[in-house]
């Protein structure tokens, strides 16, 4: 019982926050794709991109995939 009772209090802000206009979640990382696309062209590895970037391997493997997607269609 007490457990459902925090889970409304916690769907209820969450629902007051949205309202308000926040936002939620972690922030998106802008990245320049075209950078990225540039030094895979160059033969860096997604590592050593992420390391010249600054940015999480995901987040260079994730733009990868869309620049990938973006060009074959």
């Amino acid at each position: 019982m007490e457990r459902d009772l925090i889970r409304e209090r916690v769907s209820a802000g969450i629902r007051n926050a949205r309202a308000a206009g926040k936002q939620l979640g972690r922030p998106v990382r802008i990245v320049d794709r075209e950078q990225i696309l540039r030094l895979r062209a160059e033969g860096a590895s997604v590592r050593e991109i992420a390391a010249k970037i600054g940015v999480g391997y995901g987040t260079v493997r994730k733009r990868l995939a869309l620049g990938e997607l973006k060009t074959i269609v």
